[in-house]
Order: C-alpha cells, then sequence, then structure tokens
C-alpha cells in the first residue's frame, strides 16, 4: 500500500478507483466512479450510485486525477470528467444557464437534481434566474437548504422535496433537458461526489461525470429520477 497525502488546502472527497489487470497477454484499465463512500459500515444503509467502466476515455480521466494528486502536476485537462476546484462550478452555472436560455427560446427547458445539501450562493441565484426565465425546476434536497420554493419573482417554478425513508438518500444526480422536455434521450444527466455547497465547490477535489451509456442512463434518469 502507497499512502499519499494529498493536498493540505482540499479535502479529497471524490469516490474514485482504478484497477489495472492483466488480461492474456495485455494489461486492461477499468474505474469505478461513485456517490458514496468505500465504506462497509455506511453501506449498509446509504444509497448510492457507481459506474463501473472500461472506457477508455473516462479511464484516462480518472488516472490523470490521481496522477495529480500523487505528484506536483498541473492539474490535467479531462475530457468527461467535471473536477472540483477547477471546471466543476462554472460548467454547473453554464448547464443551468443554458436551460435558462432555451426557455427564453421558447423551447421546453427543465433541471432535476437530487443532493444531500443547497447552500451556495452562486448556484442559488442561477436557479432563481433559471426559474423565472421559465425553466422548470424540481430539487431532491436530503438536509440543508437554503433556497425557498414558490417565491415570487424569484423561484415560482422552483420545487423542493426532501426524501425521508428506510435508507439514507445520499447519491448525487443532476439532468438537464437539453432542449427539450425530461426525461429524454439527448438529456444531460450526471451522478456526482458533490453537493451544491461551497466547500464541495471551493475546497475539495470532486467530480462529475456525464451518463452517456443509453442504458445507464434511462436508467438514472427513468427509474429514480422520474420516480422521486
Amino acid at each position: 500500500a502507497h499512502v499519499t497525502f494529498g493536498f493540505p488546502d482540499l479535502k479529497t472527497h471524490a469516490k474514485l478507483c482504478v484497477v489495472v489487470r492483466r488480461e492474456g497477454k495485455s494489461v486492461r484499465t477499468y474505474c469505478h466512479i461513485g456517490t458514496g463512500n468505500y465504506n462497509p459500515n455506511t453501506a449498509r444503509f446509504y444509497t448510492d450510485f457507481g459506474l463501473l467502466t472500461a472506457h477508455r476515455e473516462i479511464v484516462r480521466d480518472v488516472a490523470a486525477i490521481f496522477h495529480h494528486l500523487t505528484s506536483l502536476s498541473q492539474p490535467p485537462r479531462l475530457k468527461h470528467l467535471w473536477w472540483a476546484p477547477h471546471t466543476m462550478k462554472n460548467n454547473l452555472l453554464a448547464a443551468i444557464t443554458a436551460e435558462a436560455r432555451a426557455a427564453k427560446a421558447g423551447k421546453p427547458a427543465r433541471i432535476m437534481a437530487r443532493v444531500n445539501a443547497l447552500t451556495d450562493e452562486e448556484v442559488m441565484t442561477a436557479l432563481c434566474a433559471a426559474s423565472e426565465a421559465g425553466v422548470e425546476i424540481d430539487l431532491i434536497v436530503r438536509g440543508a437548504c437554503c433556497l425557498r420554493p414558490n417565491v415570487e419573482g424569484k423561484t415560482t417554478r422552483l420545487r423542493v422535496r426532501s426524501i425521508v425513508g428506510r435508507f439514507l438518500e445520499h447519491s448525487r444526480i443532476w439532468a438537464f433537458g437539453n432542449g427539450d422536455a425530461l426525461p429524454n434521450d439527448k438529456a444531460k444527466v450526471f451522478i456526482s461526489s458533490a453537493d451544491w455547497m461551497p466547500r464541495n465547490f471551493d475546497r475539495r477535489v470532486e467530480y462529475m461525470l456525464p451518463i452517456e451509456n443509453p442504458t445507464v442512463h434511462d436508467q438514472v434518469l427513468e427509474q429514480v429520477m422520474v420516480a422521486n
């Protein structure tokens, strides 16, 4: 085991695993990208998502994050993953703004998200602007939520729910209509390790992964988010 201490100013909160496996005369790399901790105790009563993949570009992104965390290299440019504290927040704000532009253009526009907490002011401001632009917004926030729904002139198209059940709802899932009503096959769907909080965006190593596999995309969007 090789233990590395990472960066002193950042908590490594992303849940990533890379496995290099010899298969015959070649070597193949897999990665697991999860929304929850690799912890046998919490796994018994948390609900989380995990994607196991051999997708070369995704594997390359995850490996690049590991190389960055274990060296003094510059933050890498990733092709698929958005990550904090570098690209995640700006890309999230851009995705919210894109839905607002679609609504102003008369297209169907909707945002659905499931997080543990919503406290970031910039994200809440963007959601307010999107709501008033005509975007339908459904948020499932398990814990702290600093954004009030149904405020005239601010959040008239925004709804907030909290699910309390047998298991602790812990997975972070974000979905954007991408020019059409949700659910749809072209919707932008993500899983993430991050909640919508300043500490997650600015002071932690987090990831946000777009779900592009059609089967997994439909499972996350239709079986989970629509049901929620």
